[in-house]
């Protein structure tokens, strides 16, 4: 009797462990959730938050979004890159670009909104992994 009770409560708290993990991978909490998608679905991805946070028109996501795909892009190439500090030196200028045409693409208002979010996305970047010198 006590075995499979010990077993049911196995399987359930096993299945449970399961669901909970697919209900994160769907909504997107998932840790690894982003990690299967093209360069483009994670740009798409990313424009649909920006545009909800920054209330991009449909002209601002048009110009924006080549740039982020560029951006993601050659993310992805670098990530095989022999050089990880030229890689790294380089996808820095490629941040620095971007920023200064996201200046001329964004109004001032969005652009500082802009700024807090890359802000708080260092921050989670640095909780997560800790600080890096």
């Amino acid at each position: 009797m006590k075995k499979k009770l010990v077993l049911a409560l196995g399987i359930f708290a096993a299945t449970f462990a399961l669901s909970t993990e697919s209900v994160k991978a769907q909504d997107g909490r998932g840790e690894r959730s982003q990690q299967n998608l093209t360069p483009a679905q994670k740009v798409d991805n990313q424009i649909q938050r920006w545009t909800k946070a920054l209330n991009l028109s449909t002209d601002q996501v048009g110009q924006i979004k080549p740039l982020l795909l560029e951006l993601n892009q050659k993310r992805e190439a670098m990530r095989d890159a022999p050089d990880k500090r030229a890689a790294m030196k380089e996808m820095k200028d490629l941040v620095t670009s971007q920023d200064e045409k996201m200046k001329t693409i964004l109004s001032a208002e969005q652009y500082t909104k802009y700024e807090d979010i890359k802000d708080e996305a260092k921050d989670r970047m640095k909780g997560k992994f800790g600080r890096r010198n």
